[in-house]
């Protein structure tokens, strides 16, 4: 029973990790740019470098380009597009904030009382390692046409640790049911 207690709080604990990089996104979604400063050059052999950095004032004028690359006539929905990317951006960073939230609540429970919350973990896990492992190449579970190197890497990373966060949920789930 203590093992299935601690793999429980495991897969609980493992949970939490993304909310540790994006839950800043829900405030600010722009602030994705310091997970590609300062963490995926690590993906790509390479330490940070401050003047490769993008700064804010880059990344609006990326956006603008963007829109600026539409005709004329289809300015509202490019405008729209630009919109929801950021505003995506934040609702995944409420998700990692809610699923951190749960999980943190879920290690003041009993093993019974977890279930739901490991059945939530276990799909949200079994998802993130399909998107994972699409980024890091496996074509048909899904699509993303501008997977860069990083990208790459960090789907060929994340797939497995998504993968543990899968089944440790899992077999929680099915030691509290």
């Amino acid at each position: 029973m203590e093992t299935n207690i601690q793999i429980s709080n495991l897969g609980l604990i493992l949970s939490i990790i993304p909310v540790t990089l994006h839950g800043i996104e829900m405030l600010f979604p722009m602030q994705a740019r310091w997970i590609v400063n300062w963490v995926l050059p690590f993906f790509v052999g390479k330490l940070p470098n401050p003047s490769a950095s993008l700064t804010y004032e880059e990344q609006v004028n990326m956006l603008d380009s963007a829109l600026d690359s539409v005709p004329d006539h289809k300015k509202e929905n490019g405008n729209n597009y630009i919109f929801l990317l950021g505003f995506e951006q934040r609702q995944g960073a409420i998700g990692f904030i809610a699923v951190a939230s749960g999980a943190l609540y879920g290690l003041t429970l009993s093993i019974a009382q977890r279930n739901p919350l490991h059945l939530v973990f276990t799909v949200v896990a079994v998802l993130m390692m399909i998107a994972n492992a699409n980024h890091a190449g496996i074509p048909f579970l899904g699509n993303h046409p501008k997977v860069s190197t990083a990208g790459k890497n960090v789907g060929i990373l994340f797939t497995p640790f998504w993968a543990v966060v899968a089944a440790l949920n899992y077999l929680g789930f099915t030691y509290s049911g």
